[in-house]
């Protein structure tokens, strides 16, 4: 395996090394007479930083705020709830709470951006984490209030904060409470006698970014519920009994709908989640189409969740991914009928990103074709066998559950096409999109990133798997590891990927420098590292990989005789584990089966965590 790309840490916090220190505060409390208990200074300390960050948000300049507010917009399409002209009025005029903590939530999400940190001006701004801190502080009461759009939107901006963090459980809360308050307002519009006494009339701007919230909503509603078997809160359904135009375009967000044409409903209504399109869909309508690739990519996620083809009686013949009528089948249909009411020039590789982001919508391009490679991933590696054997040709799974039907001929070749071109696709995507500065550091590009870096590996390790078709398999794992290095300098989320792929990587080395050694080994035998390979909700399990490793290593020793090697110089042939990543799975595949035992060359987890990677605070597819 050639080289790849080497990832280096340089802090073991959360706070980069481009942030500016944190000022430190006075702590000192006086002592005060006739009471017993004394004050709780870290509660003083804690208001004291609040009222720093608060006065630090009120002097900043509003050419300042336009500039982050600007990355943040090009560099989170999924959150696409900012209108900038309204923004900045609001900024001048009113100031409120619910305008600074929409601010700092903008803050803390862009502070550590690669490219907001090439900037002069960002030394002037605080760590990410202050900003985060006083975006909870004021949330924890304003979400309680009476419903602001501008609450529901510094939720939004703060769940992809918390996702990136691994907070995901706060991350889920904030994004329910978001869709309570979007909900609540909704409502208040629609409703005969309303509760509240919020006014019935909205301008034409009010109502787009009504609207761009609520979807927004939608959007992160089924992010942060996949792969979480938690349900979402918005079905299609509700939707419609909120009666939700659809979401809008580009240029309707900017200048306001007309708002005659909305509420006629002329070519707005959701009477049917796939309602019949007039018009091909084109690049300024890309958040109405990230809008429904994420309702898809729920649908991928849960049929995976839902144990996938091990479910009762999805190997039955009726279910198996060829028959027209099975939930893999319909999924995919849904996901090509996406894909071909977009136009033409929203697909990649016919399209560049260059020649979008020249048009400043290299973002939005780019994120749209890696929702749809992603769910094409997903699908198609749900029936491909996590360990193959030696000689394998493209085939489905060969441990139980088995399918109960013939597949039709040439099925797992043109399915294994789809597949690995998936995989390279969003490679190449990642490093367009780096060349020419419109990457996204993002938590749902990151999984992207984690998940083609795995299947690159894969068939890096068994090209027969893809009949030798992937000729440039190690240079988009390249590719999918130089994203990932720069992902985790912004967002620890990266960590635990970084650590599966490692692993997975050590696995398949050893399984193809001795075939003989892991004949008959499936997904049975390394079911946590299965699983982790498709975690969106990532959590470190490398003990338990190495364990499932090592447990199978142990199992072939006692199946064959031991023969006695040749005793290795420690000095000279041991491994060292801080060196790069790319030499060491170099190294790894020259000593795996000179160093006898799992145990005896890798050390413990703790070193490995210190040392590499530590802690950071429907019909059958064709092919062309």
């Amino acid at each position: 395996m050639s080289e790849v790309s080497e990832i280096k840490i340089t802090s073991q916090h959360s706070t980069h090394e481009h942030e500016s220190p944190v000022p430190s505060s006075s702590a000192a409390s006086p002592a005060r007479a006739g009471q017993d208990q004394r004050p709780n200074i870290q509660d003083f300390t804690q208001y004291e930083d609040i009222a720093q960050v608060e006065s630090h948000l009120t002097g900043l300049s509003t050419d300042l705020v336009l500039k982050s507010l600007n990355v943040f917009v090009n560099k989170y399409p999924e959150l696409a709830i900012l209108h900038l002209p309204s923004f900045a009025k609001k900024h001048q005029s009113q100031d409120t709470k619910e305008i600074k903590t929409l601010l700092a939530a903008l803050l803390a999400i862009t502070r550590s951006h690669p490219l907001l940190i090439t900037f002069p001006w960002e030394s002037s701004l605080l760590p990410k984490e202050r900003y985060a801190e006083y975006a909870r502080d004021r949330l924890s009461k304003s979400s309680f209030e009476a419903p602001r759009l501008e609450v529901a939107q510094a939720l939004l901006i703060m769940t992809v904060y918390e996702w990136g963090t691994r907070e995901f459980h706060r991350a889920w809360i904030y994004c329910g409470i978001a869709t309570r308050i979007m909900q609540a307002l909704n409502s208040s519009r629609i409703a005969p006698y309303p509760l509240d006494s919020t006014p019935n009339q909205r301008e034409s701007v009010s109502f787009a970014i009504e609207n761009r919230t609520t979807w927004a909503c939608f959007i992160l509603d089924r992010m942060v519920s996949s792969g979480t078997y938690n349900p979402p809160m918005l079905p299609w359904s509700e939707m419609e009994k909120l009666k939700v135009f659809r979401p809008l375009s580009a240029v309707e967000f900017a200048f306001g709908p007309d708002l005659v044409s909305q509420m006629n409903g002329i070519e707005n209504n959701l009477s049917t989640p796939q309602r019949e399109q007039t018009a091909l869909f084109d690049i300024t309508q890309s958040f109405e189409v990230l809008v429904s690739g994420f309702d898809i990519w729920a649908q991928v996620m849960t049929f995976i969740y839902n144990d996938g083809r091990r479910a009762p009686g999805m190997c039955a013949p009726q279910n198996c991914p060829w028959a027209s009528e099975s939930p893999w089948s319909k999924t995919r249909h849904h996901l090509q009928t996406w894909r071909a009411n977009q136009h033409h020039r929203l697909y990649y590789p016919d399209n560049s990103v260059l020649a979008h982001t020249t048009l400043g919508y290299g973002e939005s391009f780019t994120y749209l074709n890696l929702l749809y490679y992603i769910c094409t991933l997903m699908l198609h590696r749900e029936y491909f066998p996590f360990m193959p054997t030696g000689l394998s040709a493209p085939r489905g799974p060969i441990d139980p559950p088995t399918l109960e039907a013939e597949s039709p001929e040439g099925w797992w070749e043109a399915s294994a096409f789809e597949l690995f071109s998936a995989a390279e696709n969003i490679a190449c995507l990642l490093h367009d999109a780096s060349e020419c500065g419109a990457e996204i550091i993002s938590p749902f590009v990151g999984f992207c990133a984690f998940s083609a870096a795995y299947m690159n590996l894969y068939v890096s390790r068994f090209p027969q798997m893809n009949l030798g078709r992937s000729q440039n398999a190690e240079r988009n794992l390249n590719y999918c590891l130089a994203y990932l290095e720069n992902f985790r300098q912004v967002w620890k989320l990266a960590d635990s990927w970084l650590a599966t792929i490692k692993n997975a990587s050590l696995l398949y080395q050893r399984a193809t420098a001795n075939r003989s050694r892991y004949q008959g080994k499936s997904r049975f035998d390394f079911d946590v590292l299965h699983q982790s390979i498709h975690e969106f909700r990532v959590v470190d399990r490398s003990d338990q990989h190495l364990q499932e490793i090592e447990g199978a290593e142990r199992e072939v020793e006692r199946e064959v005789v031991p023969v006695p090697t040749p005793a290795t110089n420690a000095g000279t042939d041991s491994l060292d584990l801080d060196m790069p990543l790319n030499n060491l799975l170099t190294e790894v595949s020259t000593y795996a089966h000179e160093q006898g035992m799992w145990s005896h060359w890798w050390g413990s987890l703790d070193d490995i965590n210190l040392s590499i990677f530590p802690e950071q605070d429907t019909s059958v597819p064709k092919e062309p």
